[in-house]
């Protein structure tokens, strides 16, 4: 069973991802390898910012010590290093546990993966409007230290275990605990008597864990294991417009949306006819806008909600080169006005003059086709000079949307 089929039967087991359920065999060997490095360049990114406290929790003994962040940055991990070994070097025989937020803001490596991986589920569910964010678990600190948990409200959870060691995950799938509101209610000395009703999942390294916002769990994690977890962020319609409205309020709008000044309104203490200082028309077609440009985003970077990190080292060869764009991150265009678009590529905004033969190439680029940079001259010149095809293809680099060959042929 291919990766496709594997995310199908999760989809359909789960009751459209509804219920817990879990898969193996959906993370390869490699795969695998790759992320755990990916983390270790994160735990470095972070501790190079030295802003210590943000996004992490380290537990010992299942005890909160967030004070080991410090010996953390004196002592941090080696590209090549295992982060077991490193973990006994900071932690000891102690049990432990790491947990790290946001971890796409720190390496666009570990969002391509991802991005590789949950496609076909993307596909087959669609795309949450809150967007995609991944956190990672590592240690051996035995049952989840927070206690039998719900996720955040709308927040779907995927996690993926990478191992090497099993890990046990329990859920309380029913009524009684489904509609306990969240964040009112945390089970800890209750672990032992509930555990006999739980439904019990065996995770092996590669499979993949799926557990509904709604619905209590715990992990049990005796060995060292690193786990990333996927947060699949469906808002709430309340939160969607409030985030959109701060959208809003960031953006520049046609003035034919708002063109026409406002008069004062008396202030006889009824204040009636204030209403009609508003457009609903205009703000309806702003928020049209915001959304659109929401989701344009989102797709052009795999579902993720933060944008790709800027990677300035990344710099083009000096002589003939080819280059391709990225299956799990199409590049989008929005043509605002006659004179001008808007690229959106890995959850950014390239804004560029018009030129009536730059679709072909996104489309290309979408499809898999591999360009040399003399085509693109062929396609966009004369409309655009040399330097502006320059730009385009150095920004699409820095955000690594696309990759470049040295030759004509990867």
């Amino acid at each position: 069973m291919d990766r496709v089929e594997r995310w199908k039967e999760l989809y359909e087991n789960s009751e459209r991802l509804t219920r817990p359920y879990s898969i193996d065999h959906v993370l390869a060997r490699q795969e695998m390898i790759d992320l755990e490095k990916s983390v270790v360049k994160i735990i470095n990114c972070f501790l190079d910012k030295a802003e210590l406290h943000k996004g992490i929790k380290i537990y010992t003994n299942n005890h909160q010590r967030n004070d080991l962040v410090e010996k953390m940055a004196k002592m941090r991990p080696a590209i090549t290093e295992s982060l077991k070994d490193w973990g006994v070097k900071i932690f000891g025989q102690e049990r432990y546990g790491v947990v790290f937020n946001s971890l796409e803001a720190y390496d666009n490596t570990i969002s391509e993966i991802m991005s590789f991986v949950v496609s076909p589920l993307i596909k087959k569910a669609g795309l949450p409007l809150g967007g995609l964010s991944f956190l990672f678990f590592m240690g051996n600190y035995g049952f989840t230290p927070f206690g039998i948990h719900k996720e955040a409200k709308g927040e779907e959870g995927f996690l993926f275990h990478l191992g090497p060691a099993e890990k046990v995950f329990y859920t309380w799938d029913n009524e009684e605990l489904n509609k306990i509101e969240h964040n009112t209610k945390v089970f800890h000395e209750e672990l032992k008597d509930m555990l006999p009703t739980s439904k019990e999942y065996v995770l092996k390294p590669g499979s993949v864990m799926f557990i509904p916002h709604q619905v209590y769990h715990i992990a049990k994690t005796e060995e060292f294991s690193l786990s990333i977890v996927m947060d699949y962020i469906n808002p709430s319609r309340d939160l969607l417009e409030k985030e959109l409205a701060k959208e809003i309020s960031a953006q520049e709008y046609p003035q034919n949306l708002s063109d026409s000044y406002l008069n004062p309104i008396q202030l006889d203490g009824t204040g009636k006819g204030s209403e009609s200082s508003l457009d609903v028309q205009s703000i309806m077609k702003k928020y049209r806008i915001a959304l659109d440009r929401r989701v344009t985003m989102l797709k052009s970077n795999g579902g993720l909600l933060n944008p790709a990190i800027k990677n300035h080292k990344k710099l083009l060869p000096n002589g003939e080169f080819s280059f391709k764009g990225k299956e799990a991150f199409p590049i989008c265009i929005n043509e605002p006005a006659e004179d001008s678009i808007i690229i959106y590529a890995r959850g950014n905004e390239i804004k560029r003059k018009s030129n009536p033969y730059l679709n072909t190439i996104i489309s290309s680029l979408n499809n898999g086709e591999v360009l040399t940079f003399e085509y693109l001259k062929e396609q966009l010149m004369p409309q655009w000079d040399l330097v502006e095809i320059y730009s385009l293809i150095s920004d699409l680099l820095v955000i690594e949307a696309i990759k470049i060959f040295e030759s004509n042929h990867p």
